[in-house]
């Protein structure tokens, strides 16, 4: 998995949208790299946006210059966690990845996951689409995930030939939503080249890039989720089509669109 300016732009909005928690815990599912397409002087000059303590200021750009100076084998990672740094400001932050750095838990994501605590955020950049067992996957989400807590899934929706098991459907994420009382704080259709975000408010906006034929051949699905404030046990939805309560442009779009 890989942070890129898609991962830019969706953090921004949600900075300036007042929904990031503060000095958060943070947990990745999949270890996170650097994909380079945001450049040093942006960094840099969010850096000097964001942060308005001057001593955490210059700490994070002598962070940044060191990564750069650097010939560090872990420097695509370090940069992801700097990265984090400047719109988290974490106070602890831990991943999990069998392909990551040395201090990623070797851990199987088709198991259910025991970790003796629940983190603030947890990020999925691209991770839930190469394990096979998805409910075991999506389950341990929520239960790692503390009441209150956001969840970050971005997955592959379009194309994305032989990258993983599975390219997932707005459905599965308004219906993930639904099943378990989360809250949609941000879901959006992307694409890393050339670069798209595209916020979406319904099930309908996505039926009608469709049928405006403004779908790329390689696209994602970003979702945003927040955990409901009382723990419950995770549920396993049902699609929306057939639990019934959609629009009937949705039902229709169930029939044409295929």
């Amino acid at each position: 998995m890989a942070l890129t300016a898609v991962d830019y732009q969706v953090f921004m909005a949600l900075r300036e949208a007042g929904a990031l928690p503060p000095r958060p815990s943070v947990l990745e599912l999949g270890e996170s790299e650097w994909y380079g397409d945001v450049t040093d002087d942006v960094l840099a000059e969010t850096i000097d946006r964001l942060v308005a303590e001057p001593e955490r200021r210059r700490a994070l750009k002598e962070r940044m210059a060191a990564i750069t100076a650097g010939n560090s084998p872990q420097q695509s990672w370090d940069f992801a966690k700097l990265f984090y740094a400047i719109f988290l400001d974490y106070r602890k932050i831990a991943s999990i990845d069998f392909h990551g750095t040395p201090e990623a838990l070797k851990l199987d994501l088709n198991q259910p996951l025991a970790l003796g605590e629940q983190f603030d955020v947890l990020i999925n950049g691209g991770t839930g689409e190469h394990v096979f067992d998805v409910r075991q996957f999506f389950s341990s989400c929520h239960q790692v995930t503390r009441p209150g807590g956001l969840m970050l899934h971005l997955l592959p929706f379009l194309g994305w030939l032989e990258h993983g098991f599975y390219n997932f459907n707005p459905t599965f994420f308004w219906d993930l939503a639904q099943a378990n009382g989360y809250a949609v704080v941000l879901f959006a259709y992307t694409e890393i080249t050339p670069l798209r975000v595209v916020p979406l408010r319904s099930r309908e906006a996505l039926l009608a890039m469709a049928r405006a034929g403004e779908l790329g051949q390689t696209a994602m699905l970003y979702a945003v989720l927040r955990k409901p404030e009382v723990e419950t046990a995770f549920r396993i939805p049902m699609q929306g089509v057939y639990a019934g309560g959609l629009s009937g442009e949705v039902v229709e779009a169930w029939h044409t669109l295929r």
